[in-house]
């Protein structure tokens, strides 16, 4: 993926919000599948785990923290 899409920064601020990939993808009126597809691309993009993931929860690393007060606040700006 060459460039990030507004569906990826919206993913992701839902999975970092929810903490959880199956309430972001019911946020976002989306199935899990193609939400964790969006997830991994951007990952890709940025060449950077975003989230560390267990079967019982999704926290974000310390990279994606950071991601994550940055896009809020381009978003804002928006």
């Amino acid at each position: 993926m060459s460039v990030l899409e507004m569906k990826h920064l919206e993913s992701f601020v839902a999975v970092a919000e929810e903490g959880s990939f199956t309430r972001a993808a019911l946020r976002l009126h989306i199935t899990q599948p193609p939400l964790s597809l969006r997830i991994k691309e951007l990952e890709a993009a940025l060449k950077v785990s975003l989230f560390d993931r267990t079967t019982r929860r999704v926290r974000l690393t310390a990279a994606g923290q950071v991601f994550l007060e940055r896009i809020r606040a381009t978003m804002q700006s928006l």
